[in-house]
Protein backbone atom coordinates (compact mmCIF):
# COMPACT_ATOMS: atom_id res chain seq x y z
CA UNK A 1 0.00 0.00 0.00
CA UNK A 2 1.34 3.40 -0.94
CA UNK A 3 1.70 5.93 1.85
CA UNK A 4 -0.30 9.09 1.47
CA UNK A 5 1.82 12.23 1.48
CA UNK A 6 0.67 15.23 3.49
CA UNK A 7 1.46 18.78 2.47
CA UNK A 8 1.20 20.95 5.56
CA UNK A 9 1.49 24.13 3.50
CA UNK A 10 -1.68 23.20 1.56
CA UNK A 11 -3.49 22.23 4.78
CA UNK A 12 -2.58 25.56 6.39
CA UNK A 13 -3.74 27.49 3.32
CA UNK A 14 -7.08 25.65 3.31
CA UNK A 15 -7.55 26.26 7.03
CA UNK A 16 -6.76 29.94 6.45
CA UNK A 17 -9.50 30.05 3.82
CA UNK A 18 -11.92 28.54 6.33
CA UNK A 19 -10.83 31.17 8.88
CA UNK A 20 -11.57 33.96 6.42
CA UNK A 21 -15.00 32.48 5.72
CA UNK A 22 -15.76 32.16 9.45
CA UNK A 23 -14.70 35.76 10.10
CA UNK A 24 -16.88 36.99 7.23
CA UNK A 25 -19.91 35.05 8.45
CA UNK A 26 -19.56 36.29 12.01
CA UNK A 27 -18.88 39.91 11.07
CA UNK A 28 -22.20 41.22 12.43
CA UNK A 29 -21.75 39.73 15.90
CA UNK A 30 -19.80 36.86 17.39
CA UNK A 31 -21.37 34.36 19.76
CA UNK A 32 -19.68 31.68 21.86
CA UNK A 33 -19.99 29.19 19.00
CA UNK A 34 -18.27 31.61 16.62
CA UNK A 35 -15.39 32.06 19.07
CA UNK A 36 -15.12 28.28 19.50
CA UNK A 37 -14.91 27.77 15.73
CA UNK A 38 -12.36 30.59 15.40
CA UNK A 39 -10.30 28.99 18.17
CA UNK A 40 -10.43 25.53 16.55
CA UNK A 41 -9.50 26.84 13.12
CA UNK A 42 -6.65 28.87 14.65
CA UNK A 43 -5.36 25.71 16.34
CA UNK A 44 -5.56 23.85 13.01
CA UNK A 45 -3.58 26.59 11.24
CA UNK A 46 -0.94 26.69 13.99
CA UNK A 47 -0.62 22.90 14.09
CA UNK A 48 -0.07 22.72 10.33
CA UNK A 49 2.46 25.56 10.43
CA UNK A 50 4.35 23.95 13.31
CA UNK A 51 4.45 20.63 11.46
CA UNK A 52 5.60 22.42 8.31
CA UNK A 53 8.32 24.16 10.29
CA UNK A 54 9.50 20.87 11.79
CA UNK A 55 9.53 19.26 8.34
CA UNK A 56 11.52 22.10 6.80
CA UNK A 57 13.88 22.21 9.79
CA UNK A 58 14.63 18.52 9.39
CA UNK A 59 15.60 19.14 5.76
CA UNK A 60 17.76 22.21 6.07
CA UNK A 61 18.87 22.01 9.73
CA UNK A 62 18.68 25.78 9.76
CA UNK A 63 16.58 28.30 11.61
CA UNK A 64 12.99 28.74 10.58
CA UNK A 65 13.38 32.33 9.45
CA UNK A 66 11.97 31.64 6.02
CA UNK A 67 8.68 30.40 7.43
CA UNK A 68 8.51 33.26 9.92
CA UNK A 69 9.22 35.76 7.15
CA UNK A 70 6.38 34.30 5.07
CA UNK A 71 3.99 34.52 8.01
CA UNK A 72 5.02 38.13 8.62
CA UNK A 73 4.37 39.02 4.97
CA UNK A 74 0.88 37.48 5.20
CA UNK A 75 0.01 39.19 8.48
CA UNK A 76 1.22 42.65 7.41
CA UNK A 77 -0.38 42.27 3.98
CA UNK A 78 -3.76 41.18 5.34
CA UNK A 79 -3.85 43.89 7.98
CA UNK A 80 -3.16 46.51 5.31
CA UNK A 81 -5.67 45.22 2.75
CA UNK A 82 -8.55 43.13 4.06
CA UNK A 83 -8.59 44.48 7.61
CA UNK A 84 -7.89 48.10 6.66
CA UNK A 85 -10.38 50.77 7.64
CA UNK A 86 -12.46 52.03 4.69
CA UNK A 87 -11.12 55.58 5.02
CA UNK A 88 -7.53 54.34 4.61
CA UNK A 89 -8.17 52.61 1.27
CA UNK A 90 -6.24 54.35 -1.50
CA UNK A 91 -3.42 55.54 0.73
CA UNK A 92 0.11 54.19 0.84
CA UNK A 93 -0.87 51.55 3.43
CA UNK A 94 -3.22 49.90 0.98
CA UNK A 95 -0.57 49.81 -1.77
CA UNK A 96 2.04 48.51 0.68
CA UNK A 97 -0.45 45.86 1.84
CA UNK A 98 -0.88 44.55 -1.70
CA UNK A 99 2.90 44.51 -2.13
CA UNK A 100 3.23 42.42 1.02
CA UNK A 101 0.46 40.09 -0.24
CA UNK A 102 2.41 39.57 -3.49
CA UNK A 103 5.59 38.88 -1.53
CA UNK A 104 3.68 36.45 0.70
CA UNK A 105 2.26 34.59 -2.30
CA UNK A 106 5.71 34.24 -3.85
CA UNK A 107 7.22 33.16 -0.54
CA UNK A 108 4.39 30.67 0.04
CA UNK A 109 4.98 29.13 -3.38
CA UNK A 110 8.67 28.80 -2.53
CA UNK A 111 7.82 27.13 0.83
CA UNK A 112 5.44 24.73 -0.94
CA UNK A 113 8.09 23.85 -3.54
CA UNK A 114 10.60 23.21 -0.76
CA UNK A 115 8.12 20.99 1.06
CA UNK A 116 7.21 19.15 -2.16
CA UNK A 117 10.89 18.49 -2.86
CA UNK A 118 11.30 17.13 0.66
CA UNK A 119 8.28 14.81 0.32
CA UNK A 120 9.55 13.54 -3.04
CA UNK A 121 12.99 12.83 -1.58
CA UNK A 122 11.46 11.01 1.38
CA UNK A 123 9.31 8.91 -0.95
CA UNK A 124 12.40 7.84 -2.93
CA UNK A 125 14.51 7.16 0.17
CA UNK A 126 11.80 5.29 2.07
CA UNK A 127 12.15 1.53 2.15
CA UNK A 128 9.41 -0.40 0.40
CA UNK A 129 6.68 -1.69 2.67
CA UNK A 130 7.16 -5.25 3.78
CA UNK A 131 4.79 -7.74 2.26
CA UNK A 132 3.90 -10.84 4.20
CA UNK A 133 3.28 -13.76 1.91
CA UNK A 134 1.67 -16.85 3.31
CA UNK A 135 3.19 -20.09 2.14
Amino acid sequence: MKRKQHFYSINAALASGVMYYVLELSKSGRTAIDWAVIGLVSCAILWNLIQLGLRLHSVSHMNLWHLLRTLTFWIVGLFNTVLLRPEDVGEWKHTAGWLFILLAIGDSIFVFMKERRFVAERAVDAPPPSVDVEQ
